[in-house]
């Protein structure tokens, strides 16, 4: 197992979902097969990167293009981070939105979780980076959830909170470097598991037993 210099934030919220298939994408390189779905995402936050910018936008943009991609070092790691889109508001304060599609109009409940720590973690890593250009960091953020075709369905909005976010990035780290405590996953999540992962998941060949 090779602990990694340098990780995504995805990867370390993916953790939340199942801590097991986070450690075997991060410290075993097994990568996640691409799904129509995930293309399909993918095509309406390219829609939505080409949207047109106000002129403090623009200018804030410019402002970060030397520091993309984003990052920030933690335990000798470094994070990085892709956020949707950064929205200025009044007396240069800078909102964090992130979008995410949805096949049906609800949301369950899992997925808001880990939308809200992808959110937080971007926050808590553009902070010293926009704190640098004059810029402030907002206090609230934006998940906005949209159909497959674009329809706006609904926008949660997002709380900054460093000291959790740096306790739980800690958490996940400590368990890539020991692969402990194991958390298992609801059994739904096994089954619908890729085959790349089942193949060397602790749990799938069970390897490990589950605590009664």
């Amino acid at each position: 197992m090779t602990f990694p210099v340098s990780v995504r934030v995805h990867q370390i919220v993916d953790y939340w979902y199942c801590c097991e298939r986070s450690r075997l994408m991060v410290c075993e390189g097994v990568e996640s097969p691409k799904s129509e779905r995930m293309s399909e995402g993918s095509e309406v936050h390219e829609w939505l990167s080409k949207r047109p910018k106000t002129r403090k936008e623009l200018e804030l943009y410019e402002a970060l293009e030397p520091f993309e991609p984003f990052s920030r070092v933690f335990d000798g790691v470094k994070i990085l981070a892709h956020p949707d889109d950064l929205v200025v508001l009044n007396r240069n304060k800078v909102q964090i939105i992130e979008y995410k599609t949805v096949d049906k109009f609800n949301v369950k409940f899992w997925k808001s979780v880990l939308a809200k720590y992808q959110t937080q973690i971007y926050a808590w890593i553009l902070e010293p980076i926009l704190h640098g250009l004059g810029y402030q960091l907002a206090h609230y953020h934006a998940i906005v959830y949209l159909k497959r075709n674009g329809v706006f369905f609904r926008k949660l909005m997002v709380e900054t909170d460093n000291y959790c976010i740096e306790r739980m990035v800690k958490q996940i780290f400590g368990f890539w470097k020991t692969g402990e405590p194991l958390i298992f996953p609801l059994k739904w999540k096994c089954q619908e598991c890729p085959k790349v992962f089942q193949s060397k998941c602790r749990v799938f060949n069970k390897k490990v037993k589950p605590i009664v």
